[in-house]
């Protein structure tokens, strides 16, 4: 943890560090720039109008790609749109769009905050900006400010008392606490890979953390001085139709996809929550209803079984084993108050699953019903389910077709309605929820962005690449996405008849690293996706859907590191480890050739595992090798610390290193 005390504060300007002086931290304002040195004006942050424009709906405390505003009798959508850099303000009752306001980036999520200012983060830009509504709804809101934190900002969420803005940086592995009324930061810490959504307990003591991979949860204390970080473990085990058929021997099984949490909504002491609203218009009303879930978080995600990667397999990246997929659906359910899963086990369904939610990519909850809502890339759907059994998942209830790539939801449960942003076809989904699942309303709304020609193959590529059920892909139902969760790294080390195989990161790391895999046997990128969906057991793609696919996996961009804010008192850190980088003594530049780049050549890694039938393997890109831990082929390595103590002679020279210089090399390593 990091206390962020006015003279520790990092600096946020995009400026060389040198000229950040002694003022290290600042916030961008449309009128100027306040350094963190000295008091913010009035304005700051702040609102310009306090009381106008459209306030939040519902006192919703968590980011969305679709957040809820409301102003009269009328209800409008913000959607952030990654694509056109832009939040789109949606009329819901008139189903049009009324206001477009141009973004200082490309936007992940966004908040309503109390004052009904709203919160964007912007991933590219490592940035939050905060607008302001106009009295006019069909007016573009007014940029406050932007303020810098750390690689990739993502998640957004507020504390029950509004005071506190909280925002986790995905490829930075930090959460941010920020004063709401000023933006300025208290403090952040240090949390595990890829955390995305965030929520705060009904007391504002705890924040919850969803992680994309590693199968866990962070537990973040936000009161006192200390502020701990704790991991609750959400790796479960299989069972074979019978609960009690599985011993504490069983393998765990990792998870992947968190990218999405929810929450209970509290009851009453005595536990009721009265009759239950109709799922159906017209229905009549239930008898009062067994008391909703109190003080649990739902976690969607997918379990996983990559096989051992100390043997060979007879097939593929895992094998399904006793009847469970080697992928499966989950929604963990975590006990706020005892931080601890009471979901334990996943059960067989099936060798093969079909039209599951193996993309979760967003929650939220429904006071009135208890349910929770998931939307699912991958079969384009929002499903609900029931929060009252031990997985979620196995509850559903209903579900709707919506187009392609919902990455957002919000309830409008005072109307009865889910509104649902799909990302890769730029619509907005309104859903009656009071229709029946035979015919469901659902009114579709299409943004104003007309994408380039470029960007309509990239955005076709992208659809394909979140597919599942597609036989060309796999024979398994599972998607490129699957293992490139955002075009990242699933963490894991996967069995295969080569022996063990790590999935490697793809976004933003390609260009010039052919040729591809792991024992470079590919020199172009189209036959080594031919290849990989032939080793998934899928039967191929050609011409145009092809080449849509291998221009978005060769296009994806990764985590923007420019602008990123730098803390001043490592540059001359960050400078030996440059210099020690390209050192002829050390060796790291001659197989990473350019700065992190790749020899396109074979090597001898010191294979040890008895399972791998190649003893020579091709030099992978340094790229963002902070955030794709573990390390090597086989995932020997969990640490960049371990890979420089170990690798002595098989790999540059770093033993006769003094600590310093290890840790100014380790240093630079992390910002390539």
């Amino acid at each position: 943890m990091k206390k962020l005390a006015r003279s520790g504060l990092i600096c946020l300007l995009p400026v060389a560090a040198a000229a950040c002086g002694g003022a290290p931290n600042a916030v961008q304002h449309g009128s100027g720039t306040v350094a963190g040195g000295g008091a913010a004006p009035a304005v700051s942050c702040e609102r310009r109008h306090p009381g106008v424009g459209a306030a939040r709906v519902d006192a919703a405390r968590q980011g969305s790609s679709v957040a809820l505003a409301h102003l009269g009798d009328s209800t409008f959508a913000y959607v952030a749109d990654e694509d056109s850099h832009a939040l789109h303000t949606i009329d819901v009752e008139r189903g049009t769009e009324v206001a477009t306001t141009h973004l200082a980036g490309s936007p992940a999520l966004a908040l309503v905050m109390a004052d009904g200012r709203v919160a964007v983060t912007l991933r590219d830009k490592n940035k939050i900006e905060v607008l302001e509504p106009a009295a006019q709804a069909s007016a573009p809101l007014e940029s406050r400010c932007t303020v810098g934190v750390a690689v990739e900002p993502f998640g957004l969420a507020m504390t029950p008392d509004d005071k506190r803005l909280l925002v986790t940086s995905a490829f930075g592995r930090k959460l941010t606490v920020l004063d709401a009324a000023s933006m300025r930061p208290s403090f952040d810490v240090q949390v595990g890979r890829e955390p995305r959504a965030v929520l705060v307990d009904d007391r504002g003591e705890r924040a919850f953390v969803a992680h994309v991979v590693g199968g866990k949860m962070s537990v973040v204390d936000l009161v006192g001085d200390k502020h701990d970080v704790r991991e609750i473990d959400l790796r479960v085990k299989k069972v074979l139709g019978n609960p009690t058929r599985f011993s504490d021997t069983d393998k765990l099984r990792s998870g992947c996809q968190g990218f999405a949490l929810a929450k209970s909504i509290d009851v009453d002491d005595s536990g009721s929550v009265g009759p239950e609203r109709p799922l159906v218009k017209g229905q009549a009303p239930k008898q009062p209803a067994p008391a909703k879930p109190k003080g649990r978080v739902f976690a969607p995600m997918v379990t996983v079984d990559p096989g051992d990667a100390l043997t060979r397999s007879n097939q593929y990246y895992g094998e399904v084993r006793d009847g469970v997929p080697k992928e499966a659906p989950l929604v963990q359910v975590i006990d706020a108050d005892a931080e601890r899963p009471m979901n334990k086990a996943v059960m067989s369904l099936g060798t093969r699953l079909s039209k599951e939610c193996l993309l979760p990519r967003s929650a939220t909850a429904r006071p009135s019903t208890g349910t929770l809502f998931v939307t699912c890339l991958g079969i384009d759907s929002v499903v609900e389910l029931d929060t009252r059994g031990a997985d979620p998942a196995r509850l559903e209830r209903r579900r709707w077709s919506v187009p392609a790539g919902p990455t957002g939801v919000a309830i409008d449960d005072a109307h009865g309605r889910a509104v649902v942003w799909s990302q890769f076809d730029a619509q907005l989904s309104v859903i009656d929820l009071h229709s029946s699942a035979e015919k469901p309303s659902v009114k579709l709304v299409a943004v104003k962005y007309t994408p380039t020609s470029e960007a309509a193959e990239l955005a076709a590529g992208r659809k394909l690449f979140h597919t599942v059920d597609d036989s060309r892909i796999s024979s398994d139902g599972t998607a490129c996405a699957s293992c490139h969760p955002d075009g990242r790294e699933d963490a894991l080390t996967w069995s295969t008849p080569d022996g063990p195989r790590q999935t490697i990161m793809l976004a933003g790391r390609l260009a010039a690293t052919a040729p591809y895999g792991w024992i470079g046997k590919h020199d172009t990128l189209p036959t080594y996706v031919t290849n990989t969906f032939t080793r998934l057991g899928g039967t191929g793609m050609t011409g145009a859907e092809l080449d849509a696919l291998v221009a978005y996996v060769g296009k994806m961009p990764g985590p923007v590191m420019e602008g990123a804010p730098v803390d001043s008192s490592k540059v001359a850190q960050l400078a030996r480890g440059k210099e020690l980088f390209f050192d002829q003594a050390e060796g790291c530049a001659s197989c990473h050739v350019g700065g992190g780049g790749v020899d396109s050549a074979h090597h001898d890694v010191g294979s040890n595992t008895g399972a791998d039938v190649a003893k020579e393997f091709d030099t992978p890109s340094l790229r963002f090798i902070s955030g794709t831990a573990p390390y090597f082929h086989d995932g020997r390595y969990k640490t960049l610390d371990e890979v420089l103590a170990a690798t002595d002679n098989q790999m540059g020279h770093t033993l006769h290193l003094s600590q310093r210089d290890g840790l100014a090399l380790k240093a630079y390593l992390e910002t390539l």
